[in-house]
């Protein structure tokens, strides 16, 4: 009797553990406990330098549903839930600097950050690099692409399918879901449909309707790099192989 009360115990504490350390590790990867740089916000972003690109507000011009997404809460308890917060907001509960909502510890809508991390760091770079004034870092794109890219991943940036995500796709299913019966469906999205009057499910043509890449030189000295010396901050998804938007 006492060797299986002992077990049961030993089983029961391990679950407990196990649990608590799953919530846990889960609450700090979206909380400002291990954030290395602040949220910034989209004013003012020179992100994308490629001629006939957009820079930061253009974003919201772009027919995709990610600047509308805070809209879409409509009741005072949905613009205060953590879950809703998660995706149809950016850095909820996390270190921000400017754009902070008068709704809460938030910037509304999906934007830029919520893909590619706080730009408290990589902004400046771009606006400043080394302190050799706004000219600095497109005269380094010029000149090493390579570099250019590096110095900005290691301020903080991300870019799916390139670095921290091996594809475009893992990200996107943090938020969105590819079965319309998927255990981490939204359960206020039942029943709905998309603008197409389909099932709100994930499909290539979401990356599809959202591709904002631009083409520079970067992409010029890609296929010619050392592979070796650039791991990870190199291309992995196979949708890079596509032509971005504004290719010639």
């Amino acid at each position: 009797m006492f060797g299986f009360n002992l077990r049961s115990f030993i089983v029961a504490f391990t679950v407990i553990t196990l649990s608590s350390f799953i919530i846990f590790q889960s609450n700090e990867s979206y909380g400002a406990k291990k954030q290395k740089y602040k949220f910034v916000g989209n004013a003012g972003c020179k992100c994308h330098l490629a001629k006939g690109c957009f820079e930061g507000e253009e974003y919201k011009k772009m027919k995709n549903q990610h600047y509308n997404t805070f809209k879409r809460l409509k009741t005072d308890e949905e613009k205060k839930d953590p879950e809703c917060l998660r995706c149809h907001a950016t850095a909820y509960k996390m270190k921000i600097k400017k754009g902070k909502s008068k709704y809460g510890p938030f910037i509304e809508n999906v934007a830029c950050e919520a893909c590619h991390g706080p730009g408290e760091k990589y902004a400046k770079v771009k606006k400043n690099y080394k302190k050799k004034g706004k000219d600095a870092f497109k005269k380094l794109l010029k000149e090493d692409p390579m570099m250019a890219r590096k110095v900005q991943y290691d301020a903080g940036e991300y870019v799916a399918g390139i670095n921290k995500y091996k594809t475009i796709k893992e990200q996107c299913l943090e938020c969105h879901w590819e079965d319309a019966n998927a255990k981490n469906k939204c359960p206020k999205c039942e029943g709905k449909k998309n603008s197409q009057n389909k099932d709100r499910i994930f499909t290539k043509d979401y990356i599809k309707r959202d591709d904002h890449r631009d083409h520079d030189a970067i992409d010029d000295v890609l296929p010619k790099v050392d592979k070796k010396k650039w791991k990870g901050y190199l291309e992995q998804d196979p949708w890079y192989k596509t032509r971005p938007p504004n290719a010639k």
